[in-house]
């Protein structure tokens, strides 16, 4: 096409022989500015100027730089009747035009309808391809009807031509599905099957349309493919009757197998004793018991593709088309879930989970196999070991399930799948728990190793276990729970969540353990010594525990009272409520407190048949449509507890502190102007530190001084005590890595110095040997290796006028040191920060967001106080600043760059993102708006703030 464009193939050359980026902006700047003003000349252009222009256009487009005209030229080429100039209309018109120019395509929908319905293949497919491409609603409303007529009539136009439209047509499906009707194509989607020499390709976009209304719609319109699908089935399969075109390393269209396959699990199986029915098993057999491995991978992976969506739907049609191939299918997964290659393990994996009902117990027998999985290197096989050892538990493997569970929680899982892990543990103990002794064991067991996974309502559900249901509580195991509680609680150290059962188990059932010689004061001096330690959540349980024994026991309600009144004052509002009216209420007789204090009834029923754990487990993700193939409901179940409930769990529990912050920022009036750029929603949302954060103040920052000396000192003093010690300091920092040297300077002499260095997080340091003298030199070599630093204490030890004396100041080195800016077109920044900004469940992404106050004097410009800013985050910050829009209309500065480090464990460093935007609001000059993004470490945010915070303060 751009053989007969010397000005595109003369730009494209120029493009090439530039030696540096600088040249290559320069060059496109100067051919955008050519175009535009070609574009808005007076002077009409013609077709052929316009084509060479759009090309350039977008190959310019195609180098990653922003095009932000030419729109309407593109899409008016489609009117013409030249090919070459349509053509390259709807090429660039799918690539340049976004879907929301709603004008752009009202104009030319006339055009585009006009080649749908003419003779001619070459401008139908075109115009299908430019439609499917984005399926705008405007072309959407207008074209619809054409593009279900070319898909769904067979005498209108080619296969080639269909097939486009089918795919057409599917994507506007999907993309508004109340414009359509599925109803009514049942008749023209069967007869597509119907074909006497059908094209495999319009088959398969055939099957893609049936495969994507099937899973938005009710199957049961389309029943009557069912033969015909197994019938083309059969074709290919067993007749191997496929053109050369389609076969890939020996294997017949591989991925229409794969589709009719799938198509056939939303459809009820064939009727025994039919054709279909002898034709299906005939497919299903060849492809279970003849599939073989070979020295291809290529072969293999296609083949494997075709054999699991055949275990599908076997597991779907739950042994409709025979049982014998079930048991070829479990010895298939058998030797698949024990393979080397990682891709089949974990298919494998997910097709047990997904057989579990048809197999029975028979899954047992590969039980250490799936033990190996769980502790895969691979994090995806590891997640699908555990969601199978959930479905395959049975009274006869519970408890060995659960131990290795167990086990797999006390020696490191990873943090990715330990909510999950504790959850599962958490269900099957209580579910197959013959022995609730057994029971108590295990969760106190899961408490100690991982604690911080147990989250509100498992504990909740322990105790309520422990309380028990009906009419009456298990007296032996209230016993039993209260003793091995009490024996965990004698320890120094316990976890949280153990101490708030504890609490309440040891307080609802003291006289239990009184009547194993455990004093009332012992009881309470076990629960005394976790108060002042505790967290608030725990308090508030102690408390009540306090109250309940000073109840039963009247020798220690002046101890209970003195508590309550000390918490009276506490600065949590909860604590501070309990503690007033606990006291109040120890204040009365003892009758009155006897009415209110009485011991805990069975749950009800109803109580214990509501297993809020278990119904996490079987939340639904998928479309309610898509519920509807019975293979994915297992699935289903699983992406539920690791996608939709842990995000709940994370979401109830975050820290009281987040949720004070969230709090404000929804209730902040800047709020709006910031619609859909602040991070309100997910995790790794990040508290910005308080003014009052002592961490921010000291060790860090006392003054101004210090400030600019953490933030631009590369030489200088770091110490200057006039008469006694100056310390000169010089550092290069480059990267992950830095060398650092001291020269130490005193009115008299300095002798026998050493020099020791602390509070080094995130940081390695290497001192070298003290060079001594007059002026005492030190070198030092630093290694950046986690995002979570803090500012390094150097304490150094000397001799001066026959006197001993220590020293302690802050090494310049911190967050800012090891970054490095990075430069980045603006589209693509707002790109990764919107990313950022809204992505609820990536681990590695952390966002933090507020509005500072802006110090300046009133008579200060914000345009002033946005370039200072700038400064801070170019100079100071070490990142790459720009002014947007522009330095004369300053509204925002943002910037971009990276933290290098290198973790000890690893031999590659890490480049951990950062980006920063500081931008002024619409209603006042009184705040500024500082937005952070960050990858790998939220303290790096953190870091980022306390210095934004300390030096525009």
């Amino acid at each position: 096409m751009s053989t007969n464009m010397r000005g595109l193939n003369t730009f494209i050359t120029d493009i090439r022989h530039c030696s540096n980026k600088e040249q290559e902006e320069k060059r496109v700047e100067k051919e955008l500015q050519k175009i535009r003003g070609k574009f808005t000349s007076q002077k009409g252009l013609a077709g052929y100027q316009k084509k060479k222009y759009v090309w350039k256009l977008l190959y310019i487009y195609i180098l990653g730089y922003e095009v932000d005209f030419g729109q309407q030229e593109c899409a008016f080429l489609i009117n013409s009747s030249k090919f070459s100039e349509k053509y390259t209309g709807y090429v660039a018109t799918s690539i340049l035009v976004s879907e929301k120019t709603h004008d752009l395509f009202t104009q030319v929908a006339s055009s585009i309808r006009n080649d749908l319905q003419s003779v001619n293949e070459i401008n139908q497919s075109l115009a299908l391809t430019m439609v499917g491409t984005q399926a705008p609603q405007e072309l959407v409303n207008a074209l619809h009807q054409d593009v279900q007529k070319l898909a769904l009539t067979e005498s209108r136009s080619t296969f080639h031509v269909r097939k486009k439209a089918c795919a057409c047509l599917l994507r506007m499906y999907r993309k508004y599905q109340d414009k359509f009707q599925p109803s009514q194509w049942a008749q023209g989607i069967s007869q597509m099957f119907e074909s006497r020499h059908p094209s495999l390709g319009f088959m398969t976009a055939a099957t893609s349309l049936l495969v994507g209304t099937c899973q938005l719609e009710n199957p049961s319109i389309f029943e009557d493919c069912t033969p015909k699908l197994i019938k083309l089935l059969h074709k290919i399969a067993i007749q191997k009757d496929s053109p050369g075109d389609y076969n890939y390393y020996a294997t017949p269209a591989p991925w229409l197998q794969v589709k009719i396959l799938k198509a056939l699990s939303f459809f009820s199986p064939p009727p025994p004793s039919t054709d279909s029915h002898r034709q299906l098993t005939e497919c299903l057999t060849k492809i279970i018991k003849k599939t073989e491995v070979t020295k291809s991978i290529n072969k293999n992976n296609v083949d494997h593709g075709i054999l699991f969506e055949a275990a599908n739907l076997v597991i779907t049609y739950n042994g409709a088309v025979g049982m014998e191939l079930k048991n070829d299918i479990l010895k298939l997964l058998g030797i698949f879930i024990s393979v080397k290659e990682p891709n089949l393990r974990y298919l494998g994996l997910e097709t047990m989970c997904k057989f579990v009902k048809l197999a029975g117990d028979s899954l047992e027998d590969h039980l250490n196999t799936i033990f190996k999985s769980l502790r895969d290197n691979d994090i995806s096989i590891r997640k699908r070991a555990l969601d199978l050892l959930y479905l395959i538990s049975s009274p006869n493997t519970s408890q060995r399930i659960v131990e290795e569970l167990l086990s797999y929680a006390e020696n490191g899982a990873d943090l990715q799948i330990k909510d999950d892990l504790i959850l599962k543990i958490a269900i099957l103990s209580e579910k197959f728990a013959d022995n609730l002794y057994w029971y108590i064991d295990v969760v106190v067991r899961m408490i100690n190793s991982s604690g911080d996974f147990v989250t509100e309502d498992i504990w909740f559900r322990i105790i309520q276990i422990i309380v028990g249901f009906q009419k009456e509580g298990n007296i032996e195991l209230q016993k039993y729970a209260a003793t091995k509680l009490f024996t965990q609680l004698s320890m120094p150290h316990v976890h949280e969540t153990l101490i708030c059962i504890g609490a309440f188990i040891i307080s609802e059932y003291s006289q239990m353990l009184v009547e194993q010689n455990k004093e009332p004061q012992k009881l309470f001096d076990i629960l005394n010594k976790h108060y002042t330690f505790s967290t608030e959540r725990s308090r508030q349980m102690l408390l009540n525990a306090f109250v309940k024994l000073a109840c039963k026991y009247p020798e220690l309600r002046d101890q209970a009272i003195m508590i309550c009144q000390i918490a009276g004052e506490h600065f949590d509002p909860d604590i501070q409520q309990r503690g007033i009216e606990y006291f109040s209420l120890l204040m009365e007789d003892d009758k009155l407190l006897n009415q209110i204090v009485v011991k805990m009834p069975p749950y009800s029923e109803q109580v214990q048949q509501n297993n809020p754990l278990t119904k996490r487990i079987y939340v639904m993700v998928l479309n309610p449509k898509e519920q509807k193939d019975p293979t994915l409901l297992n699935q289903a179940r699983i992406q539920a507890s690791q996608e939709i409930a842990m995000a709940e769990q994370r979401l109830q529990n975050k820290p009281e502190q987040l949720q004070k912050h969230l709090s404000w920022l929804k209730a902040c009036p800047y709020l709006n102007q910031f619609q859909g750029q602040i991070a309100l929603e997910g995790i790794n949302i990040i508290v910005p530190p308080s003014p009052e954060d002592n961490n921010l103040k000291s060790p860090s920052i006392s003054n101004l001084n210090e400030i600019k000396v953490l933030l631009t000192t590369q030489i200088g003093k770091v110490v200057d005590k006039p008469g006694d010690l100056v310390v000169q300091y010089k550092s290069e920092i480059s990267g992950h890595l830095g060398k650092v040297s001291f020269q130490f300077e005193g009115t008299s002499p300095i002798q026998n110095l050493s020099i020791l260095v602390s509070q080094t997080n995130g940081m390695l340091f290497n001192i070298l040997p003290v060079k001594q003298g007059d002026f005492p030199q030190v070198m030092m070599q630093v290694l950046s290796y986690d995002g979570n630093m803090t500012l390094p204490i150097a304490s150094i030890f000397y001799e001066q006028n026959g006197q001993q004396k220590k020293h302690e100041f802050h090494l310049p080195i911190y967050t800012n040191k090891f970054v490095q800016p990075v430069d980045m077109p603006y589209d693509k920044f707002t790109k990764f920060f919107d990313d950022f900004t809204n992505n609820l469940s990536n681990q590695n992404y952390f966002k933090l967001d507020s509005f500072i106050r802006n110090t300046a004097p009133p008579n200060i410009p914000m345009s002033e106080v946005l370039k200072k800013a700038g400064g801070l985050l170019s100079v100071g910050l070490n990142l790459k600043a720009q002014p947007f829009p522009s330095l004369e209309n300053l509204q925002m500065i943002w910037a971009c760059g990276q933290l290098m480090i290198k973790p000890p464990e690893q031999n590659n460093i890490l480049n951990l993102p950062i980006m920063v935007i500081i931008s002024s609001l619409d209603q006042t000059t009184e705040f500024l708006r500082v937005g952070i993004r960050c990858g790998g470490n939220g303290e790096i945010a953190k870091n980022y703030m306390k210095l934004i915070m300390l030096y525009l303060g």
